[in-house]
C-alpha cells in the first residue's frame, strides 16, 4: 500500500496515516464546472417548482445531489422515508420547516405555521423524516448540496 501524505495536500495534520491499496479505484471527482454545466441542462417535470439537480451518487439506500433552485414558486415538500441534509454552498433564501401544508392540492402555496430562517452560504439544515420544509422566498437562486439517506422502520 501506498502512503498518502493527507497533511501536505489539504494543510491539516491527520490523525493517523491515511492507507489507499494498490489496484483500489480512485474515487469519484466531479468538478464545480461539471456541476454547474449539469445544473444548467437541467429540467424538471415540475420545471421551476422543483429547481434544477445534478445527481453525484446514489446507492441503494442514499443520494447525495446538487440542487439549485430560483425564485417563484417552490414546492413544500415533506419525506417520510428518508432523512435530508442540506449544505448550502451559494445563494440565500428563507427556509421554513414545520408546520403544515397550507393546501392539501397546491404544494406551492407552501406551508403554515412552521419555523422561517433566513439561509445563506454556510449554513446547513437537517431534516428528520416526516419535517414538512419549504423555501418561501429565494434571493435570486440558492444552491445546496442535498445528502438522502433513508430511515430504517
Amino acid at each position: 500500500m501506498k502512503k498518502i501524505i493527507v497533511s501536505a495536500l489539504i494543510g491539516l495534520t491527520p490523525c493517523a496515516p491515511v492507507f489507499a491499496a494498490e489496484g483500489h479505484a480512485p474515487g469519484m471527482v466531479k468538478t464545480e464546472t461539471q456541476i454547474h454545466s449539469e445544473l444548467d441542462r437541467s429540467t424538471s417535470a415540475l420545471g421551476i417548482v422543483a429547481g434544477q439537480a445534478t445527481s453525484v451518487v446514489e446507492t441503494g439506500s442514499g443520494q447525495i445531489v446538487v440542487r439549485r433552485r430560483r425564485s417563484g414558486p417552490n414546492n413544500a415538500s415533506v419525506h417520510d422515508d428518508v432523512t435530508e441534509i442540506y449544505n448550502i454552498v451559494s445563494g440565500s433564501g428563507t427556509f421554513v420547516t414545520g408546520g403544515a401544508f397550507a393546501s392539501a392540492s397546491d404544494r406551492t402555496a407552501g406551508i403554515s405555521g412552521g419555523v422561517s430562517r433566513h439561509m445563506q452560504a454556510g449554513d446547513f439544515v437537517v431534516l428528520p423524516p416526516g419535517t414538512p420544509h419549504w423555501f418561501s422566498k429565494i434571493d435570486g437562486s440558492i444552491t445546496y448540496v442535498e445528502t438522502r439517506f433513508a430511515v430504517k422502520k
